[in-house]
Parts: structure tokens; sequence; C-alpha cells
């Protein structure tokens, strides 16, 4: 099979999906092919006779007339997956809003994946409904922070611009910059995107595109670098507070 993809313009996940799937059906082949020799080896089945393997055929598809929707259903929506590559080896997915993982497997029947604590997670095909892939090309990566009405606004878009300042420098080598060197994919503020949702502050945006495969590392790395720099410059997140009146009680 190797030898086959390297006459190939395929790139390397698509290879190693289109590995996996073939894999599936190579396994499905053989499994049908050995029921079919079992029920000749046990003369249940004259395989050599058109008219009792139709027969045969015949009660095993009453049988299994039920399971067959789903597992159609299954094969039909992997088909989708792969052929639109919708998702592709290596990804790393959230499928229905719930599970999330690099994909391991793609198969006829499901796909499945290594979740964060390396537990292998597998689901239908059929069952998946919804896909965010965080493996395609650049991803933008947006963080909020809310701040107390009480600083100074310009201090806290100054504070956010030395933060971009230093996420720029660090990550230039994985930030999406156009050829002709525009500031498209560089972090910059966004500025105060909402002052009316929480009572407790002002929330303000960073944005920045980076190399999907990088996306994490660099929006971890952006929330710490906004914690440090608010620090060196005396700056509090906002947080909710509780106050508490205690009335003396009034003998009368």
């Amino acid at each position: 099979m190797k030898k086959l993809f390297e006459l190939t313009r395929f790139d390397v996940r698509y290879e190693n999906t289109l590995s996996s799937v073939l894999c599936s059906m190579a396994y499905y082949i053989i499994f049908i092919l050995t029921i079919i020799l079992l029920l000749k080896e046990f003369n249940i089945v004259d395989v050599t006779k058109f008219g009792t393997l139709v027969t045969g055929a015949s009660i095993v598809g009453l049988i299994a007339g039920v399971a067959s929707q789903s597992i159609l259903k299954d094969i039909f929506n992997g088909f989708f997956i792969i052929f639109e590559k919708q998702i592709q080896v290596g990804d790393f997915v959230i499928l229905n809003e719930e599970f999330r993982g690099t994909v391991e497997e793609i198969g006829l029947r499901s796909t499945s994946l290594r979740d964060w604590d390396l537990r292998r997670v597998t689901i239908p095909n059929g069952n998946i409904l919804s896909i965010r892939n965080y493996s395609r090309n650049t991803m933008r990566v947006v963080v909020n922070v809310r701040v107390s009405y009480e600083e100074d606004p310009m201090k806290v878009i100054n504070a956010l611009k030395e933060v971009c300042d230093i996420l720029n420098e660090r990550h230039k080598e994985i930030l999406s910059i156009k050829k002709n060197k525009e500031s498209y994919g560089k972090f910059k503020v966004y500025g105060v995107t909402d002052i009316e949702e929480s009572p407790i502050g002002a929330k303000y945006t960073i944005t920045g595109i980076v190399q999907s495969n990088k996306y994490f590392k660099v929006l971890k790395d952006t929330k710490l670098q906004i914690l440090i720099t608010f620090k060196d410059n005396g700056i509090n997140i906002a947080y909710p507070t509780h106050i508490n009146v205690i009335k003396d009680n009034i003998n009368d």
C-alpha cells in the first residue's frame, strides 16, 4: 500500500486516512469470505449453487434487516467524511461538541479518536453530526479579557498592545502573514468589545492568525502573557465580589 501511495501526490494525512479506510474495507471483505468458507466447510451452503446462495443471503438479509439500516447510515456518512476531507488521520477535532481528540483511525463504520487522557474513543460515523477541525491551514486566536471599569481604558489597551508586540516577536515563524508582508495575521488589539454584558468590567479582545497545528500552544501562551503584562502594569482583571452586610440585632 505504501508503494502505491508513493506514486500519488496526496499529502501524508490523506494517505494515512485512505490507508485506514482500505484496511477497514479489507477487514470486512475477509470477514465475509471467511463466513462463506465456513458455511461451505460445514455444508450449510453450497457455494457452487447460485440458488442456495440466494436463499442463504435472503435469510441473512431478513435477520439483519433492522441492523443494516444503521450500518448503511454509518458507511454512507463515512464516505462523505472521507471524500469531502472533512477530517483526516492526525487532525485534532471536536465531534458533536462533546468528543475531542486526535483522529487515529477512520473506518467504514466508525471513527476513532485519542483524547487528552490517552483514551481511545470510537464513534459510529452515522452519529457524527458536527465537526470542528483544528488542523486546517490557519486559525484565528481570539482572547477576551475582562477588566474592571475602574481601570483606565487607554492604559489597558496600551498593555494589550505590549502583549501583541511580544507575541508577534515570539511567534513570528508561525504567524499567518501574506507574501507582501502585510500584518494580516499578526496579533493586534481588536478593542473594547463589550461594556454591557457584565457589571464587573469591560471586555477587551486581541486576535492573531497562526498555523493551525500551533493554535493551542499560542492560545495558552497568549493568556499567560496577558497575566504577566497586566501584573507588571498594575492592571486588575475583573472578578465577581460579594459584600456581606451584617446588621446588629436591636433588642427592644
